[in-house]
Protein backbone atom coordinates (compact mmCIF):
# COMPACT_ATOMS: atom_id res chain seq x y z
CA UNK A 1 0.00 0.00 0.00
CA UNK A 2 1.31 3.40 -0.82
CA UNK A 3 2.87 5.50 1.90
CA UNK A 4 0.27 8.11 1.01
CA UNK A 5 -2.47 5.92 2.45
CA UNK A 6 -0.48 4.53 5.37
CA UNK A 7 -0.80 7.60 7.55
CA UNK A 8 -4.35 8.71 7.81
CA UNK A 9 -5.79 11.62 9.65
CA UNK A 10 -9.07 9.97 10.40
CA UNK A 11 -10.34 10.89 13.76
CA UNK A 12 -11.00 14.57 13.97
CA UNK A 13 -13.89 14.72 16.31
CA UNK A 14 -15.98 17.82 16.14
CA UNK A 15 -17.91 17.02 19.30
CA UNK A 16 -15.55 18.86 21.61
CA UNK A 17 -16.05 22.26 20.06
CA UNK A 18 -16.71 24.75 22.83
CA UNK A 19 -19.38 26.80 21.11
CA UNK A 20 -22.63 25.05 21.92
CA UNK A 21 -24.85 27.24 19.75
CA UNK A 22 -22.95 26.46 16.54
CA UNK A 23 -24.75 24.64 13.79
CA UNK A 24 -23.38 21.07 13.33
CA UNK A 25 -22.86 21.71 9.62
CA UNK A 26 -20.49 24.59 10.47
CA UNK A 27 -18.50 22.30 12.76
CA UNK A 28 -18.35 19.78 9.95
CA UNK A 29 -17.14 22.54 7.61
CA UNK A 30 -14.21 23.20 9.96
CA UNK A 31 -13.42 19.51 10.39
CA UNK A 32 -13.47 18.88 6.65
CA UNK A 33 -11.22 21.85 5.91
CA UNK A 34 -8.72 20.82 8.61
CA UNK A 35 -8.52 17.26 7.26
CA UNK A 36 -7.95 18.70 3.79
CA UNK A 37 -5.23 21.09 5.00
CA UNK A 38 -3.40 18.43 7.01
CA UNK A 39 -3.18 16.05 4.09
CA UNK A 40 -0.70 13.20 4.42
CA UNK A 41 2.62 13.79 6.17
CA UNK A 42 5.93 12.73 4.67
CA UNK A 43 7.19 10.99 7.83
CA UNK A 44 6.57 7.58 9.39
CA UNK A 45 5.27 6.95 12.91
CA UNK A 46 5.87 3.84 15.01
CA UNK A 47 2.68 4.24 17.03
CA UNK A 48 -0.62 6.09 17.08
CA UNK A 49 -0.34 9.69 18.29
CA UNK A 50 -3.21 11.49 19.98
CA UNK A 51 -3.14 15.22 20.35
CA UNK A 52 -5.46 18.15 20.88
CA UNK A 53 -5.39 21.26 18.72
CA UNK A 54 -6.68 24.54 20.16
CA UNK A 55 -7.34 27.29 17.66
CA UNK A 56 -9.28 30.42 16.82
CA UNK A 57 -10.85 31.49 13.60
CA UNK A 58 -9.99 35.18 13.21
CA UNK A 59 -12.00 37.96 11.57
CA UNK A 60 -10.42 37.12 8.19
CA UNK A 61 -11.67 33.53 8.36
CA UNK A 62 -8.17 32.13 9.03
CA UNK A 63 -7.17 29.42 11.51
CA UNK A 64 -4.88 30.72 14.24
CA UNK A 65 -3.22 27.88 16.17
CA UNK A 66 -3.02 28.58 19.88
CA UNK A 67 -1.71 25.25 21.12
CA UNK A 68 -0.96 21.74 19.93
CA UNK A 69 -0.79 19.33 22.89
CA UNK A 70 1.47 16.47 21.90
CA UNK A 71 4.68 14.79 23.01
CA UNK A 72 6.22 14.57 19.55
CA UNK A 73 7.77 17.82 18.35
CA UNK A 74 7.65 16.66 14.72
CA UNK A 75 3.86 16.23 14.93
CA UNK A 76 3.39 19.60 16.63
CA UNK A 77 5.43 21.40 13.99
CA UNK A 78 3.66 19.57 11.17
CA UNK A 79 0.19 20.53 12.47
CA UNK A 80 1.22 24.15 13.08
CA UNK A 81 2.86 24.55 9.69
CA UNK A 82 -0.09 23.03 7.82
CA UNK A 83 -2.88 24.90 9.65
CA UNK A 84 -1.65 28.23 11.03
CA UNK A 85 -3.15 31.21 9.16
CA UNK A 86 -4.79 29.01 6.53
CA UNK A 87 -8.14 30.24 5.24
CA UNK A 88 -11.28 28.33 6.26
CA UNK A 89 -13.70 30.45 4.25
CA UNK A 90 -13.87 34.11 3.23
CA UNK A 91 -17.61 34.26 3.83
CA UNK A 92 -17.62 32.04 6.91
CA UNK A 93 -19.84 32.87 9.89
CA UNK A 94 -17.36 31.03 12.11
CA UNK A 95 -15.20 34.10 12.68
CA UNK A 96 -13.91 35.02 16.16
CA UNK A 97 -14.63 31.55 17.53
CA UNK A 98 -12.48 29.35 19.80
CA UNK A 99 -12.24 25.60 19.14
CA UNK A 100 -10.57 22.61 20.76
CA UNK A 101 -10.39 19.56 18.53
CA UNK A 102 -8.87 16.13 19.24
CA UNK A 103 -6.64 14.72 16.54
CA UNK A 104 -5.46 11.13 16.13
CA UNK A 105 -2.67 10.24 13.76
CA UNK A 106 -2.59 6.53 13.07
CA UNK A 107 0.59 4.48 13.03
CA UNK A 108 2.13 3.63 9.70
CA UNK A 109 3.46 0.30 10.99
CA UNK A 110 1.09 -2.62 11.53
Amino acid sequence: MKKLFVLVFVTLMSTSVFSTNENPSKKEEIRTKIVELLGNPNFILDEEVKTTVEFLINKNGEIVILNVNCNTEQICQYVKSRLNYKLISKKSTLKNSFYKMPLTIKSSLK
